[in-house]
């Protein structure tokens, strides 16, 4: 189904929410479903600095799979480091 069809779809129902609005609705729906679902999976790259643990992540990104660095899998850790180092934690 296009979005014009699911617009004109909604607008049977909602007589009173406008073309704008309604798409707005569909792309939050989409954005929920895909979450949901993980149906969409993509790569997020960024650059390491020596001596930094911490690192931001862009609002967008829902869930880590896994994390890679020189072609090696990090082991995913669950809770805290069990020993606290001498970096700084910047982030």
């Amino acid at each position: 189904m296009k979005q014009i069809e699911m617009v004109e779809l909604v607008r049977q129902h909602h007589e009173h929410l406008g073309e704008k609005e309604i798409r707005k609705l569909l792309d939050r729906a989409f954005a929920d479903f895909a979450a949901k679902t993980e149906i969409i999976e993509s790569t997020f790259l960024t650059s390491t600095v020596a001596n930094q643990r911490y690192y931001s992540l862009p609002d967008e990104l829902i869930k880590i799979t896994s994390v890679w660095f020189n072609d090696t899998l990090i082991p995913q850790l669950i809770g805290k480091p069990p020993i606290d180092d001498d970096t700084s934690e910047t982030g």
